[in-house]
């Protein structure tokens, strides 16, 4: 149950709700004969899933959920139903996809400055880097530049009336000082995956870069957005990746300023005490209980003392 937020007055507040089924299938698995009681039986069955099927999703909005339901009748009681969730996930192949692998510009300009955002490629998959190269001139010195990684969704209803509403998520962001830098924002794991959104959709997701340029009281006077691609296989590989065996694209280097097209840092890093103990030799004893406690709380005033 969501609220129409079009009126100022609260209670004047009309409230609109719309569900969809996308999947409705039913299969008889006893045919004609009852279920004996203290016997087992066993029955196989498969249910075909559109390709076009949205996946499951949750968002502030409403949320896109399946599930299996088994219904055992019984004539004269009341019928038991088993309920068991399924998760549907959608598929996107980024390296077939020429749109997703050509680089992107845009640039926009006005009487506060001028602003380019350029990307190597608009094709990413979750986890991954967005790297971009931003550059912008503006015309005061208080003005401030901020590059936003938002998702864009909307949810559209038929009861009582046609509407929809619209929610703006702002996943990452970074802010720069006036001149030319390159940077990058990294795509979270949960990210929905593109895919061609019919007219009858009620949920809609978008993912867009943003540069703003904002004054000192965070009006955005000046705008360039580059609309990005999500898919499940990347759109390139570099040279390190073709001979290396990558078992996922999940980004686990994400505080390290590598771009791309470099290969994967799967490599955990150390503790910063770590070092310490080896440089001195204070390796933990598991026998000498006493001795670990003493070498313990001795690194632990060496560490307060540093």
């Amino acid at each position: 149950m969501l609220n129409d937020f079009s009126s100022q007055e609260l209670w004047q507040k009309t409230p609109f709700s719309d569900q969809q089924k996308h999947v409705c299938e039913q299969q008889q698995l006893t045919g004609q004969h009852l279920l004996q009681p203290h016997r087992s039986y066993k029955y196989k069955f498969r249910f075909l899933i559109p390709a076009q099927t949205p996946a499951t999703s949750r968002c502030p909005l409403g949320d896109c959920e399946y599930e299996l339901q088994v219904i055992v009748q019984h004539p004269k009681k009341i019928n038991k139903a088993f309920h068991q969730r399924i998760v549907v996930k959608n598929k996107l192949d980024l390296s077939q996809n020429i749109t997703a692998q050509e680089p992107c510009s845009v640039s926009s300009q006005n009487d506060y400055g001028q602003i380019s955002l350029c990307t190597p490629c608009i094709g990413f998959t979750p986890g991954q880097k967005v790297p971009y190269h931003l550059k912008w001139h503006i015309l005061q010195s208080n003005h401030k530049i901020i590059v936003q990684l938002n998702c864009f969704i909307t949810c559209y209803s038929k009861s009582p009336r046609n509407s929809h509403r619209n929610i703006k998520q702002t996943i990452n962001q970074r802010k720069h000082l006036p001149g030319e830098t390159m940077a990058h924002l990294s795509l979270p794991l949960d990210c929905h995956i593109s895919r061609d959104y019919g007219v009858d959709e009620i949920m809609k997701f978008e993912y867009m870069l943003e540069s703003h340029v904002i004054d000192s009281n965070k009006k955005v006077l000046l705008t360039a957005t580059l609309p990005l691609i999500i898919g499940t296989t990347p759109c390139r590989y570099s040279q390190d990746e073709e001979n290396a065996e990558v078992l996922c694209y999940d980004n686990y280097g994400s505080f390290n300023d590598e771009t791309i097209t470099k290969r994967f840092n799967l490599e955990m890093d150390t503790t910063v005490g770590q070092p310490v103990l080896d440089s001195v030799w204070l390796l933990p004893i598991r026998r000498q209980t006493h001795l670990r406690r003493s070498l313990k709380y001795c690194y632990k005033k060496l560490v307060k003392i540093i």
